[in-house]
């Protein structure tokens, strides 16, 4: 029953035809080389009879065949129908099987030559289409439609049986990574014998060496493992079981795939900066990243409904919910798709064009997401976390490290670049959500496009901060300790013919209790609703063409702190309190070669000055450019610079200073098979801190990490 790769061949037929050239022996035809492209496919269908060339031993490639020669071919395809031998489903387990143990088992993948009922439909147009031919050439079309029957019945049986077995799939990758510190700076700014003992990394992490010590790349080097098994079993016609258990030690060394959580795990922070009891590999785990049965169905006047319960993975939009991507160097499901696994309920109902998406869900049980399951520090560093109390830069952004008393009476230590999610509560008291419910409803139209609006309602454990107490003994009545965060807005996106469009406008309602000194009170109930939502529009040109571009413009209110994840700009993510000009541009040059460039010109809104925000003289500027040449379809080269400047007040309030970041990447792949490939990447930093003392680590060094990857 091995039909379809017989089907494949012969569509290739007419192809290689005409392609074949005449210089080369080896193979079953005089003029069919065995490093072409098409051999294996003309050696197939030599093998079983389907084409035999000319008298001369020539295949005659260069001639296109005639509608004859390709109904001989038909014929004796028909011929091998029904002649194979039931499938051997004894290397298979069933779901019953699986209840006593996890033995052998053969994956659906190793049907993938065997006839489906699409073949089956496709031999059945052959034979509609050529029949004059087939019925010239003596062929019995009744006997080859009962044939047909029969073949389609079986592949029936089969699909049937299929459906019934588990499908065990994975994911694994081992990644290594090595750091170094090319030197260690004196920073005048900051004072005589203030040295830099460390650099940060793209994803703002402190990295290599302790203090004195350059470090190296044999002296700083991490090796970690990940493996994702995923189990799918069929459990009805209208329900399936879809698992992801993850093994290894990566997510261990995040700490946290819901947010930064500014320190590595395998380094704990010591006095004077230095870092002790570092480890070559961080500790092993197991988690479920996925647990859910997904089933549909379809009711009357409402139409079709799923659902899926349990431990489900899901986003809805980058401004309302999504997953921050964590880790800047590697590439891993978990963390680069977007998803947030979350346990509880999600419902899809779809009615014509219009679509709703409803879910109630808690998320602090999660391990590597959220901080409340008491596998790690109640600090704060760790969560997924949402709503703001103050501005998320801490203070007024200005270089060379100083504390000073901003309005509400709060010592404010300024200085150090923003790096990270700016959105936690160390940063702007960001509340840890513990549980969310919400929905989104959206209409398409095709040739117009999608319109959505959305809304999340969320709670999580209230926050009491120390600097709401009032130093004069005052009523700080605007201050809050709140424990509840309401996300809603609207979002277009559609294309008018090669020109696309979107935009999008959100809003992020903090609410909690009024505070009067330090002391919650539990009967005024207040809200923090202005200066705290995002708006984001822009174009996009050549939907399909080599060259693609979007233009947009962005304003970010200081107090906006939504669950999403919106890009980074240099090593500081989600950037907030932010307004300004942005676009990238990719064109393809060839088929092998691509480049892609992008920008980002904001300054601050100017909104939250003296709590936490940026001035509306200060400036974020940032460039990316990015080449990548393939030397085949196999293996490709990268080139990348990421250059961001900021333009910012000196602490003495003498002039402006301009420190910067660059990030230039060096990365070579190479795909082994179509499941298992590599990567190298070279990562050079370079901090030029130009004296301002804008960040205390004014290092220099270098990231090296490498990727290896398989799927099964």
């Amino acid at each position: 029953m091995k039909k379809s790769s017989l089907l494949a061949s012969a569509a290739a037929l007419s192809m290689t035809m005409a392609a074949a050239p005449v210089f080369a022996q080896g193979g079953p035809f005089a003029d069919v080389p065995t490093d072409h492209w098409a051999y294996a496919s003309v050696d197939k269908l030599q093998k079983r009879g389907i084409v035999i060339g000319y008298p001369d031993q020539t295949y005659g490639g260069k001639r296109s065949m005639t509608r004859y020669e390709f109904a001989i071919a038909i014929a004796r395809l028909l011929d091998t129908v029904g002649t194979a031998q039931q499938v051997d489903l004894s290397n298979y387990v069933t779901k019953g099987d699986l209840q006593n143990q996890l033995g052998n088992y053969a994956l659906k993948s190793d049907l993938a030559g065997f006839a489906t009922k699409a073949d089956v439909d496709t031999l059945r147009r052959l034979v509609s289409e050529f029949q004059t031919e087939l019925t010239t050439l003596g062929v019995d079309l009744d006997a080859v439609k009962k044939r047909l029957d029969t073949l389609e019945g079986r592949v029936a049986k089969i699909e049937d049986e299929l459906k019934k077995m588990v499908r065990v799939t994975g994911d694994f990758n081992v990644y290594s990574r090595s750091n170094n510190r090319f030197k260690t700076d004196i920073n005048p700014a900051l004072g005589a014998g203030t040295q830099a003992v460390s650099v940060r990394d793209a994803n703002g992490f402190q990295v290599t060496g302790g203090f004195g010590s350059r470090g190296g790349f044999l002296a700083d080097t991490r090796v970690f493992h990940d493996l994702d098994l995923n189990i799918r079993a069929q459990v009805s016609d209208k329900a399936v079981f879809d698992s992801s258990i993850n093994f290894g030690n990566y997510l261990s060394f995040l700490n946290s795939i819901g947010s930064f959580s500014g320190v590595r795990s395998d380094r704990g922070p010591s006095p004077n900066g230095v870092y002790t009891g570092q480890k070559v590999n961080q500790d092993q785990i197991q988690t479920v990243y996925k647990a859910m049965i997904d089933a549909q169905t379809r009711v009357p006047v409402l139409g079709n409904v799923s659902f899926q319960a349990g431990r489900v993975p899901f986003q809805l939009t980058p401004y309302t919910l999504k997953l921050i991507d964590v880790d800047y160097y590697f590439d891993n499901a978990k963390t680069d798709n977007g998803n947030i696994p979350l346990d509880g309920i999600k419902g899809n109902l779809n009615v014509g064009p219009f679509g709703v998406t409803a879910f109630a869900v808690k998320v602090d049980p999660i391990r590597f997401l959220s901080n409340a399951s008491g596998a790690f520090p109640t600090d704060g560093n760790y969560g997924l976390f949402a709503g703001a109390g103050r501005g998320a830069y801490g203070g007024p952004l200005r270089a060379q490290s100083r504390t000073i008393v901003d309005p509400y009476g709060r010592n404010v230590s300024t200085g150090n670049r923003p790096v990270g999610s700016l959105i936690n509560p160390a940063s702007n008291g960001a509340m840890s959500v513990e549980q969310m419910a919400g929905a989104r409803v959206a209409i398409s139209r095709k040739g117009i496009g999608t319109l959505g609006g959305t809304y999340i309602y969320m709670s999580g454990s209230p926050t009491v901060r120390p600097e709401n107490v009032d130093p004069n003994g005052g009523d700080l009545s605007d201050n809050l300790s709140f424990d509840r965060v309401a996300v809603y807005g609207g979002d277009f996106e559609g294309y008018f013919g090669s020109i696309g469009v979107y935009a999008s406008y959100t809003k992020s309602d903090t609410g909690g209790n009024r505070v009067v000194n330090g002391v919650v009170d539990g009967e005024t109930r207040r809200k923090l609703t202005e200066d705290n939502d995002a708006w984001d529009a822009g174009i996009k040109l050549g939907n399909q063409s080599a060259l693609t571009a979007n233009v947009g413009y962005r304003e970010i209110a200081p107090y906006f702190a939504a669950p999403g994840y919106w890009g980074r700009v240099g090593s500081l993510t989600n950037p907030v309190d932010v307004k300004g000009v942005y676009g990238t541009l990719n064109y393809r040059l060839s088929k092998f070669v691509s480049a892609v460039a992008g920008a980002h010109f904001y300054e601050g809104t100017g909104d939250a000055v003296n709590n936490g925000g940026l001035s509306d003289d200060d400036k974020i500027t940032n460039y990316r450019v990015g080449l990548r040449y393939g030397f085949s379809q196999s293996n490709s080269v990268d080139f990348g610079v990421d250059w961001t400047a900021y333009d910012i007040l000196r602490g003495d309030l003498t002039g402006r200073v301009k420190p910067n970041e660059i990030f230039y990447n060096l990365g070579f792949g190479y795909l082994l098979t179509p499941q298992t490939g590599f990567k190298v990447v070279y990562q050079i930093i370079n901090y030029d801190d130009k004296d301002s003392g804008f960040d205390t680590i004014n290092g220099n060094g270098g990231v090296l990490t490498s990727t290896f990857t398989v799927r099964f």
